[in-house]
């Protein structure tokens, strides 16, 4: 067994479909998250992510999946109210805050990885990201490739708030 490397494993959200079934994205995020949790990698999963398109929120879903798999809810703390990478990263930059962790890891896919870790140092955070090694399972080609055309806009979006929340 190893040492305990993380304080909280912070899981960002995904798609949500009807009938609050998690999307391969979401699924893919968590099952990786879960091996990190399990091999003793942190001692808390931070699930974030509010209500889409279908109820229930995005990290009520992940939370669900987490203790199908054993991981006992006293080690989840949700964060529901973000809607966005942005809020979650503000959210849960207050959550760490207010806990005193310090060694914090994000798990996201690989397209999304460095908007998110952008998001979280401009609200003072020093996270280290993990991407599930997999890339696309489950999700189209074609929609991988639209996740990652979307992100260049999105990440220069970021930039721009980062600046402004920076130098307030």
């Amino acid at each position: 067994m190893t040492d305990i490397q993380n304080d909280v494993i912070v899981v960002l959200g995904a798609a949500v479909w009807e009938h609050g079934v998690a999307s391969p994205s979401l699924k893919r995020r968590m099952k990786y998250a879960i091996k990190f949790l399990q091999n003793n990698r942190a001692n808390w999963l931070l699930l974030t992510g509010g209500v889409g398109k279908y109820p229930p929120s995005e990290a009520k879903v992940m939370k669900r999946l987490a203790m199908d798999a054993g991981i006992s809810e006293k080690n989840i703390v949700l964060e529901e109210s973000g809607t966005t990478t942005w809020s979650s990263a503000k959210e849960c930059s207050r959550i760490i805050l207010e806990k005193n962790w310090s060694r914090v890891i994000l798990i996201t896919d690989s397209y999304h990885a460095m908007r998110s870790i952008l998001a979280f140092r401009c609200f003072g955070i020093k996270a280290s990201i993990s991407c599930p090694p997999k890339g696309h399972v489950g999700t189209s080609l074609w929609r991988w490739w639209y996740f990652h055309m979307r992100e260049i806009g999105a990440l220069t979006w970021y930039i721009v708030l980062c600046v402004k929340t920076l130098f307030k």
